[in-house]
């Protein structure tokens, strides 16, 4: 992929126009990937993103899919905006653990071809046991879906 030239912005409003019209879908399906470094200052860790509001730390237990496992986590809640988000210490902890977990589990993603079938309220698809004794699903989960360029990405909550 060539590499990309940006325009000279006069403003951050002006840069923020142009990203909001900017379709990233293929750079994200061309591009390749990239390990990115972010190291905020301690104090802007807890003013939110979003509406500068100063946000409050809190507990959080996460449990993990598939596992006996909780991970105690702090995060960082806006009252405003009802959004929440962990500092980058706490995000870096909890990468390990997860990448922890994957090497336990031998480090293996688990793909299983699968038949695509339509009706009249549009495709739908078989989503194998492994897949979903790995998961911790059940039928009465919460999910969203969404594409990112070629694929079709499900989320269960």
């Amino acid at each position: 992929m060539s590499e990309m030239k940006l325009p000279k912005f006069k403003s951050d409003e002006e840069e923020a126009a142009f990203w909001d019209g900017f379709d990233t879908a293929e750079i994200l399906e061309k591009g390749e990937e990239v390990e990115l470094e972010y190291k905020p200052e301690p104090e802007e860790e807890d003013i939110c993103i979003r509406c500068g509001e100063r946000m409050i730390e809190r507990k959080r237990d996460i449990d993990v899919p598939g596992e006996e496992i909780t991970i105690h986590a702090k995060e960082y809640y806006c009252p405003r905006c009802k959004k929440s988000r962990l500092g980058s210490a706490e995000a870096k902890r909890l990468s390990e653990i997860l990448v922890g977990l994957l090497g336990k589990r031998g480090g293996k993603e688990i793909e299983r071809d699968t038949e695509g079938y339509k009706d009249k309220e549009g495709y739908f698809v078989r989503i194998p046991v492994e897949i979903v004794k790995s998961l911790d699903v059940n039928e009465k989960k919460r999910t969203r879906i969404w594409c990112m360029g070629k694929r079709i990405i499900l989320e269960i909550g």
